[in-house]
């Protein structure tokens, strides 16, 4: 075990605020890397690296006898170890005879510490573990890499408990804070009410498991509160309830899938719900679909009538007006006869017809994939641009 600047520090602030004697704390290579006389920092300790050689305690009772090595003062110096290995030596300066009683608090504050330290290591080493087999199955699911992260995550004594809902955290931290951001937050999430797992996916990407029997608005709005405390960007999005394993990883996708979508479609907006904005992630996923040709091919062959511009957009504005003849024919400025007998002509070219809500669904996607192809202003349309 190595010992980190940061926890030497927290050895010699907190034995000092108890005894009030200086304390150094020297490395397993005998160099002084924290003290209450901060001079003495970076120096090599000749008596620490025979506490190290020996793995006894050292005692310097009177200044004649320091002057005899580089860097000494009298005082005790004390092996912490791990695993019968010397990590480090605490010093404390001052008369043995005097401090003695005051020295065993500060080595026992130094061992209490390390410790700590190492449980918590192992605890993060095992929740890292975790998210690394749990993103493993992410990507494979039923595929044997992906059913083998499964049983490794039961291995340690993780299970998926369901039901939940599985909410998406996407950051934007620089690079410098990334590490202290993503520990503090994934610190705050654990502990919220509701919340039955909180997993790292990947440097900007936290997952949340929340409970069904939880309200989400609350728990939304709480951690949209942690969020805005560490960061300024961000986005959340929200799956659908997860019953099993493979619910879970597809909920998953769809809590990703609403925030690329939402956050291009509402970029002024934190929260996204996947039940609010299905339709527009199945476009997304038309797209890059086979079928993509096909709808884009029925407005083709609408514009191949004489009015097909006409025709488009008066079916680009009924759709717009989720069908309503009314506010369609208002919106066009045309009789609603007008736009009866252009609808017709649709049905007429393309054999889809507008007032049948099967072919409507099939009209609204051929208008998505051809505007895509062929951008020009459209409220609905434009939003997934």
């Amino acid at each position: 075990m190595i010992i980190t600047t940061a926890l030497a520090n927290e050895i010699v602030s907190r034995a000092m605020a108890i005894i009030h004697h200086n304390v150094n704390v020297i490395d397993h290579r005998g160099q002084v890397i924290a003290s209450g006389e901060r001079h003495r920092l970076g120096e090599q300790h000749e008596i620490a690296r025979e506490v190290i050689r020996t793995g006894k305690r050292i005692s310097i009772h009177n200044a004649a006898e320091a002057a005899r090595f580089e860097n000494v003062h009298p005082g005790i110096n004390h092996p912490i170890l791990v695993d019968d290995q010397v990590v480090m030596v605490v010093g404390v300066s001052g008369d043995p005879a005097v401090i003695s009683r005051y020295a065993e608090l500060a080595i026992l504050t130094a061992e209490l510490l390390v410790r700590q330290s190492l449980e918590m290591r192992e605890v993060n080493w095992r929740q890292r573990l975790r998210d690394t087999l749990f993103t493993q199955y992410l990507e494979h699911g039923e595929a044997p890499q992906g059913q083998e992260a499964l049983r490794r995550l039961a291995e340690l004594g993780f299970t998926l408990a369901t039901p939940v809902v599985p909410v998406v955290v996407m950051v934007e931290v620089a690079q410098q804070h990334l590490s202290d951001v993503l520990g503090t937050l994934l610190s705050e999430f654990s502990q919220l009410a509701g919340v039955k797992e909180v997993i790292l996916l990947g440097s900007n990407e936290i997952l949340i498991l929340g409970s069904v029997k939880e309200d989400q608005e609350p728990l939304l709005d709480r951690i949209g509160f942690i969020l805005s405390n560490q960061i300024s960007h961000y986005h959340i999005g929200v799956g659908v309830r997860a019953d099993s394993a493979p619910d879970i990883r597809e909920a998953i996708q769809f809590a990703r899938s609403v925030i690329e979508v939402g956050s291009k479609v509402q970029p002024q907006r934190q929260v996204y719900y996947f039940r609010e904005m299905a339709m527009l992630c199945l476009f997304r996923v038309l797209e890059n679909s086979y079928m993509f040709n096909f709808f884009n091919n029925n407005v083709r062959q609408l514009l191949e009538h004489d009015s097909g511009e006409a025709l488009l957009d008066t079916l680009d504005c009924f759709i717009n007006n989720n069908a309503e003849v009314g506010k369609t024919s208002q919106q066009l400025g045309i009789h609603r006869n007008t736009l009866a007998y252009r609808l017709a002509q649709i049905k007429k070219q393309i054999q889809l017809d507008p007032m049948v809500f099967t072919d409507l669904v099939q009209l609204s996607v051929s208008v998505h994939c051809y505007r895509r192809q062929n951008p020009r202003q459209s409220e609905w349309i434009d939003t997934l641009s």
